[in-house]
């Protein structure tokens, strides 16, 4: 759905401490409150206002109880219960995401017993008519697929995870090998949240009151804070460490340097080193989109 099929709405449309009448989307269609859901102080109110406010015509809203007047009587009718409607699909089409040519899709064939991927490059698409991706892999070799083959290809637009199937409807070499695949009509769109964690493998060096550049290991991180484990570490809850470490993100190497808080530690066996669960110091918007950048390419691969 374009944003013109969507209705602005108000911010005095809205009760703090009430629920959502309507499923509340943002300007580039992306969902920020389902309907029902609480908006419990005005800050967030404010927040929603700034980042603007559309709701889906087609949806009816929700629908609650009135009060009966008169006389109690008792009846056998179970009370009546406030109706939480279910929203209209929007359906979203990938001429609508913001994806420029050069952007990393990962694709399969639908029928790999191996369930192996690569990474291709977006061309481009001609809307309702097809999709064109390099057939070259991340290595520069070109791929075996035929016409005629499904795949399945993955793609990041903003905060969304958007997948689709389609069909190699040509296979061509000149001027360079591509693939000419059928226009998806259907995608499936996975929203991504910030407690979203991967697992990683990642050397990080972490600096604080008595520690010095000691080395430790980053096994899961999100948006929002990490794990951390390292021998040499000991950590106390509550305190504020910097952890620096690398980062490869959108083809560049990235040095940043996060600050954190220790929210919890432990350590399942006597041999084992312990493990600290980190709450980030908000980032900066530059290091944030990197982090989420390195987030979104990990669930794709």
């Amino acid at each position: 759905m374009a944003q013109s099929d969507l209705l602005p709405l108000r911010q005095q449309e809205l009760v703090v401490g009430e629920p959502t009448p309507y499923a509340i989307f943002d300007a580039d269609n992306q969902l920020l409150l389902n309907a029902g859901q609480i908006i419990h102080t005005e800050k967030q109110l404010e927040t929603l206002n700034k980042l603007g406010m559309f709701r889906n015509p087609a949806w009816r809203g929700v629908r609650v109880a009135g009060a009966v007047g008169g006389a109690r009587v008792h009846t056998n009718t179970p009370p009546t219960e406030r109706v939480i409607a279910k929203p209209a699909p929007i359906k979203r089409h990938l001429a609508q995401f913001k994806l420029s040519p050069g952007s990393a899709l990962h694709i399969q064939l639908s029928v790999d017993p191996l369930n192996h991927s690569e990474s291709v490059k977006l061309i481009g698409w001609v809307d309702k008519k097809g999709v064109l991706i390099s057939a070259l892999n991340a290595h520069g070799a070109v791929l075996p697929y035929r016409e005629g083959q499904s795949i399945k290809a993955k793609t990041i637009a903003g905060k969304d995870v958007i997948s689709f199937d389609a069909v190699i409807e040509k296979v061509c070499f000149f001027p360079f090998p591509y693939l000419h695949l059928s226009w998806p009509d259907t995608l499936q769109i996975r929203q991504l949240r910030n407690s979203l964690r991967v697992n990683t493998h990642l050397i990080a060096s972490i600096s604080g009151d008595g520690i010095h550049s000691t080395p430790a290991k980053i096994t899961n991180l999100s948006a929002s804070g990490a794990m951390l484990e390292g021998s040499n570490l000991q950590l106390a809850t509550d305190q504020e460490i910097s952890m620096a470490l690398r980062l490869h993100a959108a083809g560049i190497d990235h040095t940043m340097n996060i600050r954190a808080i220790v929210k919890n530690q432990k350590s399942e066996t006597p041999n084992r080193a312990i493990q600290y669960g980190l709450e980030f110091i908000p980032l900066a918007t530059a290091d944030r989109l990197v982090l989420e950048h390195y987030i979104f390419s990990a669930i794709l691969e």
